[in-house]
């Protein structure tokens, strides 16, 4: 018999799920993808990096953004470390875009915004085929 009643937020197992979810929410890389008339725009937010730390891929069909940064920083007191911190992130989205103009892909990065223009393919209507039955 339970004489206390359960309040979820109390439940340790559920509580520490609930926490690493929200870690990671935070943690991972927000993108906005904007489907246009003839492109697609991607924007990802990337405070904190630098072009450098930044790559994107576009292959078979796979739109790769990777982002890594590492910094350090130090106290110090009479040439002696009182303090010294290291901090390192990394980020990865992944997203299947496809019938993509690959060589016509345009990257611009701003204000820790990096900006993606995807150039749509002409569509080809693929014709049908009938299949006989045995």
């Amino acid at each position: 018999m339970n004489l206390l009643p359960k309040n979820d937020w109390l439940d340790g197992e559920d509580l520490v799920g609930k926490l690493m979810n929200t870690f990671w929410e935070d943690r991972k890389m927000s993108v906005d993808i904007r489907d246009l008339d003839d492109s697609y725009e991607v924007k990802a937010d990337l405070p904190g990096f630098e072009k450098s730390e930044i790559a994107v891929h576009y292959n078979n069909d796979l739109l790769s953004i990777d982002a890594e940064h590492t910094a350090e920083s130090e106290v110090k007191d009479d040439g002696r470390f009182v303090r010294r911190e290291r901090s390192s992130s990394a980020y990865r989205r992944q997203f299947v875009v496809k019938d993509i103009l690959a060589d016509q892909i345009n990257a611009k990065f701003e204000n820790g915004v990096l900006t993606l223009k995807l150039p749509k393919a002409p569509h080809e209507e693929k014709k049908g085929s009938s299949i006989a039955i045995d």
